[in-house]
């Protein structure tokens, strides 16, 4: 193997270490490069251990949860915050296995009665230490790219249940496409919640707008709201403001 492919591959096992994870076609692009020679790398990765091919791209072997509560973690909370008004006091919504919604906990110290429905541990173990919240854990598969439980039975879990609102973040988001996922399991778990769910909550921050996964779902909902961590009026949220109701 080349020096050059090998410069190549340990920026990519970084890149994959901060963000959590990384997608083929950025990859190709970033580096100049077909996207056939950025999957050559990432089997070669992956027959070394240092990353786990998912479709589309890689996971970090080591990108558990509590290494990416690290990365970009200021413009995260200033993007999940903006949507802490939208959380109602009792009722059911849901809240997804995303670092970045993490930062909506400490906002339902007032709840009284207050259902909220996550698919993951430590999402679950959080929002139970909360006076006025019950928290539920879907069932399913844990998937150990993302942490996230998945599967069949995550599916059949959230069939049997209704949300007032749904509260997500993404991957990246596509003016386009709409919210993209590095996992098929993940996406499909986000649209049919999506689908149960009366009202859209999506926070993303400024390094997601215009990233594009390969797994894609559905926000789309007569009233649905886009938080991130620029003003609302910032020029680079302008091609979002068909796929929202509102823009915070």
């Amino acid at each position: 193997m080349s020096q050059l492919a090998e410069e190549r591959q340990k920026m990519i096992v970084e890149r994959a270490g901060l963000n959590g994870g990384c997608v083929i076609s950025e990859l190709a692009l970033e580096f100049g490069v077909s996207e056939m020679t950025i999957r050559r790398d990432l089997k070669h990765m992956e027959d070394r251990g240092l990353l786990i091919r998912v479709h589309g791209g890689a996971i970090a072997t080591g990108a558990k949860f509590d290494q990416r509560l690290t990365a970009n973690a200021s413009a995260k909370g200033k993007a999940a915050k903006k949507l802490a008004e939208f959380i109602p006091t009792s009722g059911t919504i849901y809240l997804d296995g995303s670092t970045t919604m993490l930062n909506l906990i400490g906002s339902m110290k007032n709840c009284i009665d207050l259902q909220v429905v996550t698919n993951h541990t430590e999402t679950f173990r959080r929002l139970s230490a909360h006076h006025g919240v019950e928290a539920l854990l879907l069932g399913g598969r844990l998937d150990k790219r993302t942490d996230n439980l998945v599967g069949s039975l995550a599916l059949r879990s959230i069939q049997a249940l209704a949300f007032d609102a749904a509260f997500f973040s993404a991957w990246g988001l596509d003016d386009r496409i709409g919210p993209t996922e590095i996992t098929l399991e993940d996406a499909e778990v986000k649209d049919l919640v999506a689908s149960r769910s009366r009202k859209i909550y999506l926070a993303v921050d400024e390094s997601q707008l215009g990233v594009t996964a390969s797994a894609s779902w559905h926000a789309e909902k007569e009233i649905s709201v886009l938080a991130t961590d620029l003003q609302p009026d910032d020029k680079r949220l302008q091609p979002y403001g068909k796929l929202f109701d509102k823009i915070v």
